[in-house]
């Protein structure tokens, strides 16, 4: 057989694209770090860039061409400026600034470094690592920035259109975190009065978002880990968005604290990432819940028959879910109502 006897059927196209996200992830997080994004204002040659963050001119126009390719700036005649997507996700100063969600990005790249190691046992997982520990105030910023890329209008705009909400007067955002979806479910609703339950150092840049927005009188908050502690009683909404990745037996006993602390005729909302039921697809998901048992032993996404099977077990009926997913964010709204 000769060398040219064979050519393969497919392209590997495909898989150059997944080796190489590595790259361009390093490129832009980089990049972040620099502050170029916000440093361009109009355009700027590469000299005038390099000469502003300290790095070497020849390396830096190599670096600013890459992010040309990576379709993040625009070159004309030797100047740099920003494209739409860097100015609208990457600089400061922009609503759906992305910095902080980038961050979290890099960060799960260390995790997924261990893969190998932690399948091979070499690596002790983090077994006994608290939920609460991976939680900081850049993490809370960056699950408000991932909100803002269209999940909480989608989610806003899908809850909107429920009766029970409609006629709702009290609603508790559970591990609300950054408040907004609680500050968007009260800007939607002018008779309905919202709080945020999350653990105590979250709840201090819940208090930031409040204030932002002018909800204080509004959207009210409460300090406290829902699974040891009482979440308080009377509400006409249980919401809680991307916070219930628990393993089966802990999810039920919260989702039966939930049951108790709603009024009768009152709902439950998730809004989670879900996978089919060989649990093989959305992609996302997928990779989502392999990254999360990187962490520890307490994370597990569920598919749609098993939320529905949970939250009956829990006590609810009327189990529906509303598709409320984009190609980046696989996720659905699953309610239950608590019987009059």
């Amino acid at each position: 057989m000769k060398v040219l006897d064979t050519i393969p059927e497919i392209s590997s196209e495909p898989l150059d694209r997944l080796v190489k996200g590595c790259e361009a992830l390093h490129i832009i997080a980089t990049a972040r770090d620099f502050g170029i994004f916000d440093l361009i204002e109009g355009s700027k040659t590469a000299e005038q860039i390099s000469s502003e963050i300290g790095t070497d001119t020849s390396l830096t126009e190599k670096f600013l061409n890459a992010l040309v390719a990576l379709q993040l700036l625009s070159k004309h005649d030797g100047r740099y400026t920003n494209a739409e997507l860097a100015s609208t996700f990457l600089m400061k100063i922009s609503p759906f600034y992305q910095g902080n969600m980038l961050k979290l990005s890099g960060n799960s790249s260390n995790n997924w470094s261990k893969l190998r190691s932690v399948m091979n046992g070499d690596v002790q997982k983090e077994k006994n690592e608290r939920f609460e520990d991976v939680f900081d105030p850049s993490f809370i910023l960056a699950m408000a920035e991932g909100s803002m890329r269209g999940s909480l209008h989608r989610t806003a705009k899908e809850v909107s259109t429920i009766p029970e909400f409609q006629k709702a007067r009290t609603l508790l955002d559970l591990g609300g975190g950054h408040g907004l979806y609680a500050i968007a479910f009260a800007e939607m609703n002018p008779e309905l009065d919202a709080m945020v339950f999350d653990l105590p150092p979250v709840t201090e840049v819940t208090r930031e978002f409040i204030k932002r927005y002018d909800m204080n009188e509004r959207v009210s908050v409460a300090g406290g880990d829902f699974v040891e502690d009482d979440i308080g009683h009377g509400y006409d909404i249980v919401f809680a968005s991307d916070v219930l990745y628990r393993k089966p037996d802990v999810l039920f006993n919260i989702l039966k604290k939930i049951h108790d602390a709603l009024n009768d005729g009152g709902s439950v909302m998730l809004k989670h990432w879900i996978l089919n039921d060989d649990r093989t697809a959305p992609p996302t998901s997928v990779l989502f819940d392999l990254m999360l048992s990187l962490r520890g032993d307490w994370h597990h996404i569920y598919t749609e028959d098993e939320y529905i099977e949970l939250l009956r077990d829990a006590g609810f009926s009327n189990v529906r879910l509303l598709d409320i997913s984009s190609q980046t964010s696989p996720s659905a709204l699953i309610i239950g109502n608590k019987e009059v």
